[in-house]
């Protein structure tokens, strides 16, 4: 046997009894499963659907609240961005400059085009139209 740091010289071990605890309880019987719930019956293809007679309950709004929100509830703090409104303006008057400038480049390029056809029929020796 080889020696253990545990147990110098090779000394017997002696064995520790079992304890003597009392038997487990035993566990209660399962309930039995609850029946699925009954499904109501499939309607012939040919058959017409009807609609249930109650309508469904809407959910209803805690008092002193409207239903309909315009903003989100992350949206409710003041100061940490811009009203949409202003957004809207901003972006507006962004288009509005964007198609400005594109009408005035349309149009520059436009007489730049008449003053060459111009020049050009000079230079032929035709009158201008």
């Amino acid at each position: 046997m080889p020696e253990h740091p545990e147990n110098p010289g090779n000394a017997e071990i002696p064995e520790i009894p079992a304890p003597n605890l009392p038997p487990a309880p035993s566990l209660p019987p399962e309930p039995a499963a609850p029946s699925p719930p009954l499904l109501p019956p499939v309607p012939q293809p040919d058959a017409a659907v009807l609609p249930p007679l109650q309508a469904p309950r809407e959910p209803r709004a805690p008092a002193g609240e409207s239903q309909m929100t315009l903003m989100s509830p992350a949206g409710l703090n003041e100061g940490d961005g811009m009203d949409w409104a202003v957004v809207v303006g901003i972006a507006l008057i962004a288009e509005f400059g964007l198609l400005w400038t594109a009408a005035c480049i349309g149009l520059w390029r436009r007489r730049i085009a008449l003053n060459r056809a111009a020049a050009k029929a000079l230079d032929d020796g035709r009158a201008p139209e």
